[in-house]
């Protein structure tokens, strides 16, 4: 087999890579029926200066493992002050659902909503909500989901 380097591989690394693949998958994606789900956030008091950090996990065999998963990356935010990530807590546990994040992208600006339900349409209307709840009247408008993404059970 030729990769796309063009340099010839034996079949059987491919077949060890391909089984590999496969494990991994199931290590990484639980079985079905055992896909929790966590958000996490760091919310400081003065978003418009301090930002917001936040981290969610998806599919995960536990409660716990979610948990954890969503801390990690929500302390790991790159966009955030390292006090403002020291903030991170968990928001939302879930399975089955979905997640959404709307803001005002512009930075020093406030606006901010999140929200888990049972379909895509009806959190990203939610978080919208909240997000231009949080805006203000003169950034309402401002306001766009940023992220999306819902459990599988």
């Amino acid at each position: 087999m030729v990769n796309r380097a063009g340099i010839r591989r034996p079949m059987l690394t491919v077949g060890v890579s391909f089984a590999f693949m496969i494990l991994a998958g199931s290590v990484l994606h639980p079985a079905p029926g055992h896909a929790d789900a966590a958000l996490a956030v760091g919310l400081p008091g003065d978003v418009a200066k301090q930002g917001v950090a936040m981290g969610y996990a998806l599919n995960y065999a536990s409660k716990q493992e979610a948990q954890a998963e969503a801390l990690k990356r929500c302390r790991e935010f790159r966009d955030a002050p390292q006090a403002t990530r020291d903030l991170c807590k968990i928001v939302e546990n879930f399975r089955d659902r979905c997640v959404a994040i709307a803001l005002d992208p512009d930075a020093g600006t406030t606006g901010l909503g999140w929200a888990v339900a049972k379909k895509q349409e009806q959190a990203e209307e939610l978080a919208m909500d909240k997000c231009v709840d949080t805006a203000g009247k003169q950034r309402r408008d401002f306001c766009r989901i940023t992220f999306t993404r819902c459990d599988k059970k």
